[in-house]
C-alpha cells in the first residue's frame, strides 16, 4: 500500500507534488528573512525616518512624507499588535521626522516595525513560484528559480528592516501573480479581473509610487483580452471595450489609493508644534477642531499631502558622483551592483584583532549578473523575431518573455528620466522582473531538454542554484551584520566598482 501512495495519479502523490515545493520554499524563505530579524537592535538607513512615521500613526499625530502612507501604517499596526515597546517612552519619535539613536531609549525594540516587511517578503516567494509554475508548467523550474527571491543579499537586508521595499515587492509579486493567473487559467477575461488587478496595484502604489510601473499590466491584460480584435483592427469593438475596462481598472487603483490616504488623514488627530509640514490653515484648523474624518478635511488634507510629496521630490539633490560620500548611483550602474551602501557598522576588538559588524547592501553577483545576461538574451530573441522575422519555437513562452522584458526596460527608462538621486535598492523591482525573465529564457532555450527530462540539464541547473546559495552565504556577513576582520572583508571585496570601504 505504501508503494501505491508514491505512484502518479494517487491523491497522496499528487498532493505531495503540488505542495512539497511551496512548503520547502516557505521554510527557506522564513529561515532567511525571519531569523533574528530584530538584530541589529538599532536603526539604520531609512529606518530612522519610517520608524518615526509609523509611531506617529500609533499615537495619532499628523505627518506628511515623500512616500504614500500604507507601509508606515502597517509598521505602526504591527508595533501595536506585538507591543514590544509598550513601556518605552517614545515621545521623541513624534518631534522629528528622523529619529536619532541618541533620542531613542536603549530598551527600544524594532521587531514590530520590521515585522510587515520581513513577513510579507518571506511570503512573496509563493507568488514568485506560482508565477513561474503557471507560465512554464514545470514545478521544478519554478522551484529552482524561486531561489533568486530568497537568496539575494541586497533584497534580504532591505526586507529585514523597517523599510518599504519588502512590503512593496510583496504587492508587486501579488500583482504579477494575479495577472498571470488571469491570462493562463483558460477562461475569458472578466471585468472583475480588471478590478482585482487594480485593487492590488493600488495597494502597491500606496506603499511607493515606483509601483506605478505595474499599470502596464492593464495594457497587457487588455491586449490578451482583445487579441482577436487587435489582429483584425476592429477599432469599434476595441473602443467599446476600453471605455468599460479602463474606468474599472484605473478606478479600482484610485479608490484604494484614496482610501489609504483617507485613513491616514483621519488618524492624524494631533499636531506637534513646529511640525506642520506646510499644511494649509484650513487643514490645521480642521485637525484642531477634531474634524479629521470628514470628506471636506480629506479633500484639503489630500491636496496638502500630494503637494508636500511633490515639493519634497523637487528638493532632493541630484546625483553627484564626484562627492566622496555620495551613496546614490546612476541607474545603469545598478545592473552590476554599483554602488553598495554602508548602512551602519559596529567596531570591536577581540583578542587584539579588530572586527567590524557591517550592514551593507551588496548584490549577490551570481543573481544580478545572470539577470543582466538574461535581459541581453531576451532582447536579442525579441529583435530576431520582430526585425529579422525568425519564427519562435514556443509562441506563448516567447510572448511571456516579451512581457517581462518590457516591464524591465520600461522601468529602467522611467527611472532614467528622474533627476533626483536614486539608490541601488531602487533596482530591486526590475531585478524581480529580470529574475522571472531569466527563468523563462532558460525554459525557452532548453525547451527540448526539459521535455526530454535531460538529467544533465537538471544537474547543471541544480549546481547553478547551489552556487547562488553558496555566494549568498559567502556575502551573508554584510547582510546580517556578522563580525569580520579586515582580511575577511577584502576576501569579499570582489569588484572595485562596488566601492566597498573597509573600516580600519
Amino acid at each position: 500500500m505504501s508503494n501505491n501512495l508514491l505512484k502518479p495519479g494517487h491523491p497522496v502523490h499528487d498532493l505531495a507534488r503540488k505542495y512539497i515545493f511551496p512548503v520547502i520554499l516557505l521554510i527557506c524563505s522564513f529561515g532567511v528573512y525571519f531569523t533574528h530579524y530584530g538584530t541589529p537592535n538599532a536603526m539604520f538607513w531609512d529606518e530612522n525616518y519610517h520608524v518615526a512615521s509609523a509611531e506617529k500613526h500609533v499615537q495619532g499625530v499628523m505627518y506628511m512624507e515623500p512616500h504614500p502612507p500604507l507601509g508606515k501604517m502597517l509598521m505602526g499596526l504591527m508595533e501595536v499588535v506585538i507591543g514590544a515597546n509598550n513601556k518605552v517612552d517614545k515621545h521623541k519619535f513624534l518631534e522629528t521626522d528622523h529619529i536619532e539613536g541618541a533620542d531613542t531609549p536603549p530598551e527600544t525594540r524594532y521587531t514590530g516595525y520590521r515585522w510587515p516587511s520581513v513577513v510579507l517578503m518571506a511570503l512573496s516567494v509563493l507568488f514568485f513560484y506560482g508565477i513561474l509554475r503557471r507560465i512554464t508548467k514545470n514545478n521544478l523550474i519554478a522551484f529552482l528559480f524561486s531561489s533568486f527571491i530568497i537568496f539575494d543579499n541586497a533584497t534580504v537586508i532591505q526586507a529585514r528592516s523597517a523599510m518599504l521595499e519588502g512590503i512593496q515587492l510583496f504587492f508587486i509579486l501579488a500583482e504579477l501573480y494575479c495577472f498571470v493567473n488571469v491570462v493562463t487559467r483558460g477562461t475569458p477575461i472578466r471585468l472583475k479581473d480588471y478590478a482585482l488587478l487594480g485593487v492590488i496595484i493600488g495597494l502597491g502604489i500606496s506603499v511607493k509610487v515606483t509601483s506605478a510601473i505595474e499599470l502596464l499590466l492593464f495594457v497587457m491584460l487588455f491586449g490578451v483580452d482583445q487579441w482577436r480584435n487587435i489582429q483584425t483592427l476592429n477599432y469599434r469593438e476595441l473602443a467599446k471595450r476600453v471605455v468599460i475596462t479602463a474606468p474599472i481598472g484605473i478606478g479600482a487603483v484610485a479608490i484604494v489609493f484614496l482610501s489609504i490616504f483617507y485613513i491616514h488623514i483621519g488618524m492624524g488627530t494631533k499636531v506637534i508644534a513646529g511640525h506642520t509640514y506646510k499644511a494649509s490653515p484650513e487643514y490645521l484648523q480642521a485637525i484642531q477642531g477634531g474634524d479629521t474624518w470628514s470628506f471636506s478635511t480629506f479633500r484639503i488634507g489630500l491636496r496638502d499631502n500630494l503637494k508636500y510629496m511633490s515639493e519634497y521630490a523637487d528638493g532632493v539633490p541630484k546625483l553627484d558622483e564626484c562627492k566622496p560620500d555620495e551613496n546614490g548611483s546612476f541607474a545603469m550602474d545598478w545592473i552590476l551592483g554599483k554602488k553598495t551602501i554602508s548602512y551602519r557598522w559596529d567596531k570591536d576588538t577581540v583578542n587584539g584583532v579588530v572586527q567590524v559588524k557591517y550592514m551593507n547592501i551588496v548584490a549577490n553577483p551570481i543573481i544580478w549578473f545572470s539577470v543582466a545576461a538574461g535581459i541581453v538574451l531576451s532582447l536579442g530573441l525579441i529583435m530576431s523575431r520582430f526585425i529579422y522575422g525568425q519564427k519562435e519555437k514556443d509562441a506563448p513562452l516567447f510572448y511571456w518573455i516579451c512581457a517581462f522584458t518590457s516591464l524591465y526596460v520600461f522601468y529602467m527608462l522611467a527611472i532614467l528620466q528622474i533627476e533626483r538621486v536614486m539608490y541601488l535598492y531602487h533596482y530591486l523591482i526590475p531585478l524581480v522582473f529580470g529574475s522571472i525573465n531569466l527563468a523563462l529564457m532558460f525554459s525557452y532555450i532548453y525547451r527540448e531538454d526539459i521535455l526530454a527530462n535531460n538529467k544533465h540539464m537538471w544537474i547543471n541547473l541544480s549546481l547553478f542554484v547551489a552556487l547562488v546559495i553558496a555566494v549568498f552565504i559567502f556575502f551573508a556577513p554584510f547582510t546580517y551584520g556578522i563580525a569580520m576582520t579586515e582580511d575577511q572583508f577584502e576576501m569579499r571585496n570582489w569588484f572595485s566598482f562596488w566601492k566597498l570601504q573597509v573600516v580600519q
